[in-house]
């Protein structure tokens, strides 16, 4: 492998934020971009210096590229990943990593088949202090952790224009049709997969001229018996609450913040305990953490560029290291599917009035 990666970036609309941190780094340049929006490019160009410009996907992955973001409309993530898997590129998706069950088995057979690495860009899993509980929660500090849950609330209506990508793959499919930053936050404390999953929905009140749910409820039943339950609303005319996420163990609980100006916070079945207040109290989350925070957060070079609060620099930097140094992607395909598909299957579940529906494992597939 050369000692710097050779990048193209399809879709800059997105794409685009991860020019900060691919320009910076002296072990990858950014020597292709693609996009049929000529405003998009417009408006990045000064970002991407010298790269050659592409409108056609195919003509980029054919210019001398080893790697590619591929940041484009959610369906075509997979034809896309395809597409590059096939020429030997190593593919960084970003989220979700599939629309369908036949996408997902196309991408499970090309990972399997090339020799180039693939890795979705769930950036949820970075973000300073989800990537801080997951150290705490591996380490034991919570105990047993029997339940979690997480909120994806953004409306999205307001700016997904008739026949667009969003009005199609997301306003107008009932359940959780963006799932993978609140469930893949969770699924990453727990270390779990999801087993079978029950959804139901509140019909579509604020636009019924869209099938999508104003707000749908899943509850998962993971392969070791944690209850997850995760909110995802795209439609209810409210601030977003986009990093809410919750544990609850043996030993403890955690709490992200969900309104600005609140804080993070912890409660310890360690700590003292004060009666006359009754009982257990919430801990600052700030000072105990330091102690978990992971490696790339302590580097900073790790986590350059200031989109999503520096994620976007750290979960990229983590598909950096894992090309260069020939190791196994952190979100390899079938851990992007564990974030999935999911949601694909609550889709099932929600139109069938909430049943049990069973998650397929693609290892075994």
């Amino acid at each position: 492998m050369a000692e710097q990666l050779r990048v193209g970036i399809a879709g800059l609309s997105r794409g685009g934020d991860f020019l900060a941190p691919l320009t910076h780094w002296e072990d990858t340049t950014v020597v292709a971009v693609c996009d049929p929006d000529p405003a998009a490019i417009e408006r990045r160009r000064d970002q991407f210096g010298a790269a050659k410009v592409f409108e056609d996907y195919s003509e980029m992955l054919d210019s001398g590229i080893d790697t590619v973001v591929v940041a484009t409309p959610i369906h075509l993530h997979v034809p896309q990943s395809v597409e590059a898997l096939g020429r030997g590129i190593h593919v960084f998706s970003e989220v979700s990593a599939a629309v369908s069950l036949q996408q997902c088995e196309e991408l499970i057979a090309a990972v399997r088949r090339s020799p180039a690495k693939y890795m979705m860009g769930e950036n949820c899993c970075f973000m300073k202090e989800f990537s801080t509980v997951r150290c705490m929660a591996r380490a034991g500090v919570f105990g047993e952790i029997y339940y979690a849950e997480a909120d994806y609330v953004h409306e999205v209506g307001p700016w997904a224009r008739p026949g667009s990508w969003p009005e199609k793959w997301l306003l107008n499919r009932r359940g959780p049709s963006y799932i993978t930053h609140p469930l893949g936050t969770v699924l990453d404390w727990l270390d779990d997969l999801v087993a079978t999953v029950s959804c139901m929905g509140t019909g579509a009140h604020v636009d019924p001229t869209r099938a999508a749910d104003d707000c749908s409820i899943m509850l998962c039943r993971t392969s070791r018996g944690a209850l997850v339950k995760i909110r995802h609303d795209l439609v209810s005319p409210r601030p977003m609450t986009h990093n809410y996420a919750s544990l609850q163990g043996t030993l403890g609980a955690y709490e992200a913040r969900r309104y600005p100006g609140e804080e993070h916070r912890v409660c310890l079945k360690t700590a003292e305990t004060r009666p006359e207040a009754g009982g257990r109290e919430w801990q600052s989350f700030s000072g105990l953490a330091d102690d978990y925070l992971p490696d790339f957060w302590r580097d900073q070079a790790g986590v350059d560029g200031d989109q999503h609060g520096g994620s976007d620099g750290a979960v990229m930097r983590a598909f950096v290291d894992c090309v260069l140094n020939d190791t196994e992607p952190y979100i390899d395909v079938y851990r992007a599917l564990d974030f999935t598909v999911p949601g694909l299957m609550a889709e099932v579940s929600v139109k069938q009035g909430g049943v049990p529906v069973a998650v397929p494992n693609f290892r075994s597939l």
